[in-house]
């Protein structure tokens, strides 16, 4: 079991987020996180582990965290994990989205042919919901199917440059003589340190929803 899994999110049990974690599993299954020094956290009491593993999906698990052991450079340190209980799986496929109303500034790559041409700030554009596998965006714009767009998100203080293909289309029309698109996107070359970013970002934000209902 995640033999493959490199990032995970260290949450308290109230679901704040205390840091993020690089993993390794070593060949008896033992497995250890390098965290930050910085981090706060009480050795060998319980804590939920939110594993992001490229087969698995995101695997969220009840785990006993030991005393850190300082590694060289003094940023970073190393802890074992142990897996006490697994609390949820969600495959890739089936990634959390969450919906969202946040203005970006749009961008697509320009093709002969194309009836207008995105200016080089952008196009005012609106997220719909956006998932760790693609994005929905509302925009004045219109866009083939297979185009590639790309936008600036951010998440706290990290501005986060993603790069999408569309993959369908729907026209809208909000108000009498207006028409917007909207599009379903996928993501794609997304780096892991931004996936990673992305995916605890919706992982929290989904909490934050459900606890407003």
């Amino acid at each position: 079991m995640l033999e493959k899994c490199k990032k995970a999110d260290v949450l308290e049990k109230t679901g704040a987020l205390i840091c993020q974690a690089r993993v390794s599993v070593g060949r008896s299954g033992e497995i250890l996180l390098v965290i930050p020094r910085s981090a706060t956290y009480r050795a060998n009491s319980p804590y939920r582990v939110v594993f992001y593993d490229p087969v698995l999906g995101r695997v969220t698990c009840r785990c006993r965290l030991s005393a850190p052991l300082p590694l060289p450079g003094g940023e970073l340190c190393s802890l074992r994990c142990e897996i006490m209980e697994q609390l949820s799986q969600e495959q890739r496929r089936q990634d959390v989205k969450i919906p969202l109303k946040m203005p970006i500034m749009l961008h697509a790559a320009y093709q002969p042919g194309d009836p207008v041409r995105s200016p080089e700030l952008g196009i005012p554009a609106t997220i719909g919901n956006i998932s760790a596998g693609g994005v929905y965006v509302r925009t004045s714009m219109p866009l083939p199917k297979g185009r590639r767009v790309w936008f600036d998100f951010q998440i706290g203080a990290e501005r986060l440059t993603l790069s999408a293909q569309v993959v369908w289309m729907e026209a809208i029309a909000p108000n009498p003589g207006q028409i917007l698109y909207g599009y379903g996107c996928k993501f794609v070359n997304l780096l892991s340190r931004h996936e990673a970013a992305l995916r605890s970002f919706i992982f929290q934000e989904e909490r934050r929803q459900r606890r407003k209902e």
